[in-house]
């Protein structure tokens, strides 16, 4: 899956830290938890290095985006043309997570989209036409109970 990188509480303490706010100074972080800025700075330093932190990035409301309306899909693919079908997929911009997994379907899919008949059009003129694509299984979200990055 990835490789590991032991972190420790003080490790811990920064991630959850920038977490909750991405954009916090360092001297505000090392006031709130203790820890001096230099170590602060060092520890970013390594996790970045180690890819225990892969990026720093904001999260955007969809909804203040124009994107109101959330899907799920689960694909099967023809198994000669998988690797192609995965290229195909991450290139469209309103797919912002594709997952291999296990089971009837072979992908997990997660959409974003602007209405219900641009999430069909999406759908039906640049998901299915892609060669490789066997079967496809569209799940509208109609709530979003919790929506966070990995736990540290």
């Amino acid at each position: 899956m990835g490789r590991t990188f032991d972190i420790d509480q003080v490790d811990r303490t920064i991630l959850g830290s920038l977490r909750e706010d991405a954009r916090i100074s360092l001297r505000d972080m090392s006031r709130r938890s203790g820890i001096s800025d230099a170590t602060i700075q060092f520890r970013l330093k390594r996790m970045k290095t180690n890819g225990v932190i892969d990026r720093f990035t904001i999260m955007a409301n969809p909804a203040a985006t124009g994107y109101l309306v959330t899907a799920i899909i689960l694909v099967q693919t023809d198994n000669e043309r998988h690797d192609q079908v995965v290229e195909a997929l991450a290139e469209v911009q309103e797919i912002t997570e594709v997952y291999g997994i296990l089971g009837e379907y072979d992908l997990f899919l997660k959409v974003w989209s602007r209405s219900l008949d641009d999430l069909n059009d999406l759908i039906n003129d640049r998901i299915r036409p892609i060669e490789g694509i066997e079967d496809l299984h569209e799940i509208v979200v109609v709530e979003r109970a919790k929506d966070e990055t990995s736990p540290v």
